[in-house]
């Protein structure tokens, strides 16, 4: 009886999608507009995460209407090199935290500093201000391993 339990639960689980580690297999947009999702119902395809929340997450609009909705704009970034795909080949939105609204990532001005849920520190921002990033300087940032990952940046950035 316990087995079939357990079974049963591990059915149920894989079955509502927080097994899934491909992505989000079925997320499609034919207009190229970010996609309206539940939070903690997609799972970031880069670091295998559910998204907990709208803020910082980010979503690839691919040519064939696919999309792939990411936790952190630093995912974004490292997904799209593992798998070669031109920034300009695609649509790419992000999730700002001043204006909670989706906007073009090469748009957004990035904060360096801000606590992302996979600690790139790269949170999004509609508005500029002194000190933001341009997409192609975080993009960059992040290619280099120049994160609040690295010990030494996080000092740097934060003091400690």
């Amino acid at each position: 009886m316990k087995r079939w339990m357990a079974l049963l639960m591990i059915v149920v689980w894989v079955l509502s999608g927080c097994g899934n580690k491909e992505g989000n297999v079925g997320l499609k947009s034919p207009d190229g507009k970010p996609v309206t999702f539940q939070p903690r119902h997609v799972t970031c395809p880069q670091c295998h995460m559910p998204l907990k929340s709208m803020i910082d997450s980010a979503q690839i609009v691919l040519k064939d209407g696919r999309v792939e909705v990411f936790d952190d704009p630093g995912c974004m970034v490292l997904w799209m090199k593992a798998h070669a795909i031109d920034p300009e080949a695609v649509k790419m939105w992000v999730y700002t935290r001043d204006t909670h609204r989706w906007i073009e990532a090469p748009k957004a001005h990035y904060s360096q500093t801000d606590p992302t849920p996979m600690g790139y520190g790269f949170g999004a921002y509609e508005k500029d201000t002194k000190g933001r990033l341009s997409f192609d300087e975080m993009r960059l940032r992040v290619l280099r391993g120049l994160t609040l990952k690295d010990p030494r940046i996080r000092k740097k950035l934060l003091g400690y």
